[in-house]
């Protein structure tokens, strides 16, 4: 019988299990009409972080293709979630920002990952769950392409 244990010596298992349970958890009654995929989740959260981003940017932020980058804020802004603006500073440039009601959403995704958080460090304690969340980040850079 194969249980949650047996293939931790798998470190690809572990990682992935990890990044679905994690996933699962975030979505839990996130997922509607308007955002549908996990990946739309993240646009809107890296969205919240600034005045705006070029598509560029957003692709090689979030490690996401272009294409399908397009594909999902198409989706955004017909959902009203987000709107493309010219850059006041550069006209040539297109720039994604959240509207209100991409806002609204932030913060339902905000506060899933704020309970999430509060999880891990019920698990942890406050220390541990800062430095895993560091530990994690430090890992996903190392293999990261330039």
């Amino acid at each position: 019988m194969l249980t949650s244990t047996s293939n931790l010596d798998s470190l690809a298992e572990v990682f992935v299990r990890a990044e679905r349970r994690w996933t699962d958890a975030l979505c839990n009654g996130l997922l509607d009409a308007d955002v549908n995929t996990i990946e739309g989740w993240r646009v809107l959260g890296a969205l919240r972080t600034g005045d705006g981003f070029t598509m560029s940017d957003i692709s090689a932020a979030m490690s996401i293709p272009p294409p399908t980058l397009t594909r999902i804020v198409d989706k955004l802004v017909d959902s009203g979630l987000v709107l493309r603006r010219v850059d006041a500073a550069d006209r040539r440039r297109v720039l994604v920002h959240l509207s209100a009601r991409g806002k609204a959403k932030v913060r339902k995704l905000t506060k899933q990952e704020a309970g999430l958080k509060a999880v891990l460090v019920d698990e942890l304690g406050e220390d541990d769950a800062a430095q895993f969340i560091h530990t994690l980040a430090r890992v996903g850079d190392l293999f990261s392409t330039p």
